[in-house]
């Protein structure tokens, strides 16, 4: 698959070293020229693009036409919902996960902006910590009620 990530920063080059790991074509774009080249120069088995994804020009140089998934990134929900809804509605990309920032912002992320798949990084760490209080044996230290 081909993959097109926007946003190099800590959370977009996890997921291309792994995607890349695990055989697939990773294209990140970033438009800070500084985090490209460090991105580049760390994890060079993937092609880095300087520009803003919310350019359509600068995402087809980026290689927007044969992705087959956009990872929209951004630490800004707002260019992650530009991003997605070009990616869908403009360059037909079949699938698209949208990273969402502020939790306040997660009723936008829905197919009507072309997102497939949104994901709100401290809903999917508490609802392990949920899941872990509710499973975890009681301390046998601990009195009870704490």
């Amino acid at each position: 698959m081909r993959v097109l990530i926007t946003g190099g920063g800590a959370f977009g080059s996890y997921l291309a070293k792994d995607l890349k790991g695990a055989g697939h074509a990773v294209t990140v774009m970033d438009q800070d020229p500084e985090a490209a080249r460090e991105l580049s120069e760390r994890q060079p088995d993937i092609e880095v693009v300087v520009g803003d994804a919310c350019e359509p020009l600068l995402l087809e140089k980026a290689g927007i036409l044969r992705a087959d998934v956009v990872v929209a990134a951004t630490s800004d929900d707002e260019d992650n919902l530009v991003i997605a809804l070009l990616a869908h509605k403009e360059f037909e990309v079949p699938r698209v996960v949208a990273r969402v920032n502020d939790p306040r912002n997660s009723w936008l992320f829905t197919d009507w902006w072309g997102v497939d798949h949104s994901l709100m990084a401290p809903d999917t760490f508490l609802s392990v910590v949920e899941e872990q209080v509710a499973t975890a044996p009681h301390h046998p230290n601990a009195a009870s009620n704490d």
